[in-house]
């Protein structure tokens, strides 16, 4: 039986540091490596740095996507079904979907870490959370369903209540 090859809709790339696409708000910086169009929708890559005294998301989880954190510089505190661990450079974090978890930079100094996510999606979520947050006159919103419907459109869920 012949191997079946999965092409990309890219056929390889290569950045230089600080490369890549960036959004930015509230502090955060995410650069994006590859994303789902250049990868036929199988990943998304990104580097994410968080400002001193991050607090993060709040707790959430994804029907579909797994995430893979791998810290950079500074420390990252993750949250994986309620259980905290702070990592620092080389630190590693594996989530897969369904499990409630968070992340958040509790240091006096930048966390900046590199995120893979499968399959992509995510990418859009982050463009679209930004402008959000520049059309909000405050954050978070006064009206959260905006951002609850945002969520949801990229397979991100708060937790069930208790």
């Amino acid at each position: 039986m012949p191997m079946s090859i999965n092409r990309s809709a890219h056929a390889g790339q290569v950045l230089a540091a600080g490369g890549g696409d960036a959004v930015t708000a509230l502090g955060v910086v995410i650069t994006f490596k590859t994303t789902g169009a250049q990868s036929a929708g199988q990943f998304l890559t990104l580097e994410y740095t968080a400002p001193p005294h991050f607090s993060g998301p709040p707790l959430h989880w994804h029907k579909v996507t797994t995430e893979i954190f791998y810290v950079l510089e500074g420390s990252l505190t993750v949250t994986i079904d309620g259980q905290s661990t702070t990592v620092g450079p080389g630190g590693y974090a594996f989530i897969s979907p369904g499990v409630v978890h968070g992340f958040a930079n509790q240091t006096d100094a930048p966390a900046r870490y590199f995120l893979i996510a499968s399959p992509a999606g995510l990418e859009d979520y982050f463009a679209e959370m930004t402008e959000l947050i520049k059309d909000e006159p405050s954050w978070p919103p006064k009206d959260m369903g905006k951002m609850v419907a945002l969520m949801a459109r990229y397979d991100t869920f708060a937790p069930p209540a208790e």
